[in-house]
């Protein structure tokens, strides 16, 4: 998604072919950014135009009547079944079409108004309420969202909470500026706000510089393991949309995406988004956000929807950093770095050495984009996708009201077209810093079905969104960090993932973890995407002529480890047999294949079948691999998850604790796979009744994740009312008080 459709990257390839030698040569060496750019824009013809006009009527973002009563009948389906969140999603998706005012939108928010009632969410029950009655909801229907109104208002006086339903609308935009000063005073609790070199960042940080790892941040002081070392909101961020064509002879999309469930803003999880009034693929969690990413750059992005889609991911990430900081900052900052050369450290550092490197504009503009280390080819891709976004943005509305008329029509038809120059350059600019300083923030992945197999959650994350985050970006690479990120909206948290020692390096990595993919291939993708060979200790080490490559294959006759290249022979002296590596990894290959598929089985509501699978996949898998390999940790993972569903509480929390084991020696005990793995183990204990593991379990997976993720990570707090839950039964506090 990061990229153009493969029908943009085909034409800008094939314009690419057709350029001469020197044409060629001459763009590959160009230094300037406008000069590439200038290039690309004097590339751009109507042929090139026709084919973005084509590929945007597959991918309409406005809004359709005839989707309204389409995704209202969906809605009524998932309810009947008792999908509350699919249901939610689709009336979501039916109030995104529809018309303000409008009798089928008021009975849209009624009906999602009885999912979250289902769901508990009380407080945003009476918010869609309150907004069917502002559509016009039917006087004839009144009574059953009355009815509904009160059995809400009194669920909440229950808990505690009384609302009427005036507050409750305004409920969503009031909590966020409660949590933004909670954030602000959060930061002054934990001393981010004392750092003078580095905004965010924690005072035992300190930005050094040199020839070889350019910025780089080192430990002041000892930092203890969990300690939260940088929190910082984006600059800049996209949700990553799903570019699924629709058409008139196609039947619409009811799949559940990310953009279904987080609001395009803020990224904050929501089950009652409320719409753009302008097209259908923007939503948000409440008017404040709609109303902010429209003053900020949806203004511009609304009518560019459908070309954005076609463009990808990074084009939109540029242009969108571009609309924040405003054409005069942007301006600035080109005639800044293209004009009179400054000290070479003050130009790496992004700020002069007595200025706080702070996420603005700025900082961004600093980090690296390698512009001489992409090939021409990519290059040319991302100059024509800049040159075709800028032909299609109308000036006059990046013209503010803080922007200086300019009297003189002809002077301001040559600003304009500067303007035109300028944006384009940044645009260029922004997306080649995007293949090496992109961030993808991460969320788990959530079942949408509400299946069985759902009482086990999944700890495996997608990427809901790509941004840019100046401060992050400082931490340079490591196939063996020292930190762990995670993510809260659009803000992210460093954590120090072990003890970091006064004086050592703090990185973090970037994807290729020396724990999930082999030195050789991690140093291929690093030099591909990033430009630079790696030399942390994880690559140093593996790459010694001593060092022997790990086998994790067993001998098919006596079980015991086999050693080797391309002929493994076992290392039992009273056995002989030998065995090609290549049919070992074939092997291998199929069987992660089986275990794959077996997946399909569980969410389709058949785990005896997947059971019966599993234990199948496992019996071969102990044939071959090592005891302690990842592939049998995964079958025992998913063995667990399908027990659960069919109530298998006992055999399910044995396979986990199984699971646990392997995950342990590759990962550590403090490790977050292991938190993740403690997760679920206590969600199966608490589940089966078995009370007392249960507790223990949740007091480590806490323990665990906390160091990860901190007190206000979404699991941490779902174990917190499970252990609220444990201690209201008898005993339970007597129980805690052992040593």
């Amino acid at each position: 998604m990061e990229l153009p459709m493969v029908e943009w990257q085909d034409c800008a390839r094939r314009k690419w072919s057709q350029l001469l030698p020197c044409e060629k040569e001459k763009f590959s060496a160009a230094s300037g950014l406008l000069e590439s750019f200038m290039a690309c824009w004097s590339q751009l013809q109507q042929e090139e135009e026709d084919l973005l006009e084509r590929l945007c009527c597959d991918l309409s973002v406005g809004k359709e009547p005839r989707a309204v009563l389409f995704y209202k009948e969906e809605g009524n389906k998932r309810f009947g079944r008792k999908q509350y969140t699919a249901a939610a999603v689709s009336y979501s998706k039916a109030i995104s079409h529809g018309s303000p005012g409008t009798e089928e939108i008021a009975i849209c928010f009624a009906n999602r108004s009885a999912v979250l009632f289902h769901l508990g969410h009380y407080s945003v029950c009476l918010e869609d309420i309150d907004r069917a009655q502002e559509h016009g909801y039917p006087e004839r229907l009144k009574n059953k969202i009355l009815q509904r109104q009160t059995e809400c208002l009194q669920k909440l006086k229950q808990s505690g909470i009384q609302l009427t339903s005036k507050e409750s609308i305004s409920l969503t935009d009031s909590t966020r500026e409660i949590a933004a000063n909670t954030v602000c005073d959060r930061l002054q609790d934990l001393k981010l706000d004392k750092n003078l070199q580095l905004a965010n960042a924690s005072s035992n940080l300190t930005m050094q510089f040199s020839s070889t790892k350019g910025r780089h941040l080192v430990a002041s002081e000892d930092i203890a393991h969990g300690e939260l070392l940088i929190q910082e909101e984006a600059y800049v961020s996209v949700i990553i949309p799903n570019r699924k064509p629709i058409s008139s002879t196609t039947t619409w999309d009811v799949s559940i995406t990310n953009c279904d469930l987080y609001c395009h803003h803020c990224l904050q999880r929501t089950l009652a988004s409320i719409p753009c009034h302008q097209c259908s693929f923007a939503r948000y969690c409440s008017p404040n956000c709609r109303d902010e990413a429209w003053k900020q750059y949806h203004f511009i992005e609304c009518s560019l929807g459908s070309l954005l889609l076609v463009l990808g991911v990074f084009s939109h990430t540029a242009l969108r950093a571009v609309l924040l900081a405003g054409i005069r900052q942007v301006s600035e900052v080109f005639h800044q770095t293209s004009g009179v050369k400054i000290k070479d450290q003050d130009n790496i550092m992004g700020t002069a050495s007595n200025q706080l490197y702070c996420s603005n504009y700025k900082s961004l503009c600093s980090l690296q984009a390698h512009p001489e280390h992409h090939n021409g080819e990519q290059k040319f891709l991302c100059g024509l996708t800049s040159a075709a976004l800028c032909k299609n943005i109308c000036l006059d509305l990046l013209k503010t009201s803080r922007e200086a008329p300019i009297p003189n029509p002809k002077e301001k038809t040559e600003k304009e077209q500067s303007d035109v120059y300028i944006i384009g350059s940044a645009i260029l600019h922004h997306m080649l810093q995007l293949y090496c300083n992109a961030q993808a923030v991460t969320v788990l992945q959530q079942e949408y079905e509400e299946t069985a197999a759902s009482l086990v959650e999944s700890n495996k994350y997608s990427r809901l969104a790509t941004a840019f985050f100046p401060v992050l970006s400082l931490l340079n690479h490591s196939c063996e960090p020292n930190t762990s990120v995670s993510f809260q909206g659009r803000c992210a948290m460093v954590r120090a993932c072990r003890t970091i020692r006064k004086g050592e390096e703090v990185v973090h990595c970037y994807g290729p973890h020396k724990l999930r993919m082999g030195v050789e291939e991690r140093q291929k993708m690093l030099r591909d995407q990033y430009f630079f060979i790696c030399q942390c200790k994880a690559c140093t080490e593996e790459q010694r002529p001593t060092a022997k490559a790990s086998c994790d294959f067993c001998c098919e006759k006596c079980h015991a480890g086999l050693e080797g290249e391309d002929i493994l022979r076992c290392v039992n002296v009273s056995c002989s047999h030998t065995v090609r590596r290549q049919q070992l990894v074939l092997r291998l290959q199929n069987l992660q294949q089986a275990v794959h598929k077996v997946r399909e089985h569980s969410q389709d509501n058949h785990p005896d079948v997947a059971v019966g699978l599993l234990m199948s996949h496992l019996s071969e898998a102990s044939e071959f691999l090592s005891k302690d390999h990842m592939l049998l940790g995964k079958i025992f993972d998913q063995l667990a998850q399908s027990e659960a569903s069919r109530g298998g509480w006992t055999s399910a929390a044995k396979h986990l604790r199984k699971s646990i084991q392997i995950v342990k020696k590759h990962y550590g005990t403090s490790s977050l796979e292991v938190g993740h793995e403690l997760f679920k183990l206590a969600q199966i204990l608490f589940n089966g009744c078995n009370v007392e593991d249960a507790m223990s379990t949740i007091v480590k997976a806490q323990h665990i994740l906390c160091l990860h993720y901190g007190p206000d990570y979404c699991l941490v707090k779902e174990l917190d009312e499970m252990k609220t839950c444990l201690l209201e039964l008898p005993g339970m506090s007597r129980l805690l008080e052992r040593p």
